[in-house]
């Protein structure tokens, strides 16, 4: 009974459901209402470069949007090959987006033209709205090039620019060598389709001379194939919704590692360390990158310490604590002041709490003066009493559900009592908690760790083991949430399942 009601769930939330397609470099969007692809960015450039793309078809003088007419959808494989099928007044197109695997900065477009029965000739069109709004369009020797956009070249194509009227206008200036790109035009590549049944076009995002693809379409999708079935060869051990949850780790982590040491905000860089650590628990071969202990926030410093701790662990060998003791003032200072910035709640302290508490437990098993025991024991008292003022009420009950996280920092009166009073929101059909009316994927995988730690091993089970089902069949088609994959991944740690 349980699952059928998640079943429902999981129907309904496809019909309203936007699709985040993404190979981890690139991303954009299915806007499943206004039925278009939207916000198309690359990692390397941190920014949105084209707010949407459109395709068109163009007969007699009549513009056919496939955006007007119904649309079927899917993603094939992972989540970078996305299908869309359109019916034209009988007349059927299929548009593959491709998001490769092999070259992270390059969006293949397939349209497959078989089911138009047009007997005259007509033009498919790829209509950009570029975020760059104004600039030179270039023809080069074998593509097109906008700023960082660069297009593919074959025979029969033109490129022209218009604003939305004088398109409907059919007025519209045509690239022959260089073009300027007025403010409010879009960017148009029409193909001329007569005897052609297909039609492929590549985008390459490169400031730097482009490599295209030499491959055709049907090469390129069983190179896609083959790379997720090698993925999945290589974790055939597990069960396939952790697989499913390991692919999204794989867009999530793309290209971390190398961007480890720039400067970035708190949350970014614990973002970072979070991904560092769960690759490593997913990969014990991964090396552990070389970290900065030195950085000028002793917060991050602090993030810094117990992760390595915790990746020293999972290699099984001493280096943290080797670090720690031959810089233990360096890291009594940082102690200090991450302390003196938590008790003055600066910035995200609740947070950065939960993370000071756990690294102050793991530094309490390394071999340190007494005098540095007792401070930090009083530290955690101290931090207990301020996070439990803050995440609970006068009955000593949390306040809301994005506090469970937090409870392990309380003492264990605090933690079975609220325990207690949480599992009584799992007394439903679904035996999760539930944020208006809807499953708390975050809030339920807390809990269930929280569970696990209390040695509440049978309640914890029936709630990860209900949460997994929704989460891999529930599916959310517009984001890949960090938090969650990590919440999810350390709650498989635990159960000694990877």
């Amino acid at each position: 009974m349980k699952r059928i009601i998640l079943l429902i769930l999981f129907i309904s939330s496809i019909l309203r459901a936007n699709y985040l397609i993404t190979n981890g470099e690139i991303a954009l969007f299915y806007d499943g209402k206004n039925n278009i692809l939207t916000n198309i960015q690359a990692k390397e450039f941190s920014k949105d470069i084209l707010s949407n793309l459109q395709i068109l078809l163009v007969k007699d003088y009549k513009i056919y949007r496939a955006r007007d007419y119904y649309t079927e959808t899917k993603f094939i494989n992972g989540k970078n090959i996305f299908y869309m099928k359109y019916n034209i007044n009988n007349n059927v197109v299929e548009s593959y987006i491709v998001l490769s695997n092999e070259n992270k900065n390059s969006m293949l477009i397939y349209t497959n033209l078989n089911g138009v029965e047009w007997d005259k000739p007509y033009k498919l069109i790829y209509k950009f709205s570029p975020l760059i709004l104004e600039g030179n369009i270039e023809s080069r020797d074998e593509y097109y090039k906008y700023d960082m956009l660069n297009f593919s070249k074959s025979e029969r194509t033109h490129v022209f620019v218009a604003t939305e009227k004088d398109f409907e206008n059919f007025k519209v200036r045509l690239l022959e060598t260089t073009l300027l790109k007025g403010l409010n035009e879009r960017i148009y590549i029409a193909k001329d389709i007569e005897n052609k049944k297909d039609d492929f076009l590549e985008i390459v995002f490169s400031r730097k001379k482009p490599e295209f693809s030499d491959f055709s379409f049907k090469e390129i999708i069983d190179r896609e194939e083959k790379f997720w079935k090698n993925f999945n060869k290589k974790y055939y051990y597990l069960r396939e919704n952790v697989i499913n949850q390991i692919k999204k780790f794989y867009l999530v982590s793309f290209g971390v590692q190398k961007n480890l040491n720039m400067s970035m905000s708190r949350a970014k860089y614990l973002e970072q360390l979070k991904i560092i650590y769960l690759g490593a628990i997913l990969n014990k071969e991964n090396l552990i990158p070389e970290f900065n202990f030195d950085r000028s926030d002793s917060i991050q410093n602090m993030f810094t310490y117990y992760y390595y701790m915790r990746l020293s662990s999972i290699k099984g060998n001493m280096d943290a604590k080797r670090l720690i003791e031959n810089n233990l003032e360096k890291v009594k200072k940082d102690i200090q002041e991450s302390y003196k910035s938590i008790i003055n709640k600066e910035g995200d302290w609740l947070d950065n709490s939960l993370i000071f508490y756990n690294f102050l437990s793991e530094m309490e098993k390394i071999e340190i003066d007494e005098s540095l025991l007792n401070e930090i024991h009083l530290m955690k008292e101290d931090i207990s009493r301020k996070t439990e003022k803050e995440i609970v009420n006068s009955f000593g009950i949390i306040k809301n559900n994005d506090y469970i996280k937090y409870l392990t920092i309380l003492s264990q009166e605090n933690q079975v009592k609220n325990i207690n009073e949480l599992l009584k929101g799992t007394n439903n059909l679904i035996g999760l908690l539930k944020k208006d009316d809807t499953i708390d994927s975050g809030a339920n995988l807390s809990l269930a760790i929280l569970l696990y730690k209390n040695n509440y091993l049978v309640e914890s089970d029936k709630i990860f083991y209900s949460i997994d089902y929704f989460i891999n069949n529930e599916e959310k088609y517009d984001k890949i949430d960090l938090e969650e994959l990590y919440l999810y991944f350390i709650n498989i740690q635990y159960r000694g399942l990877i």
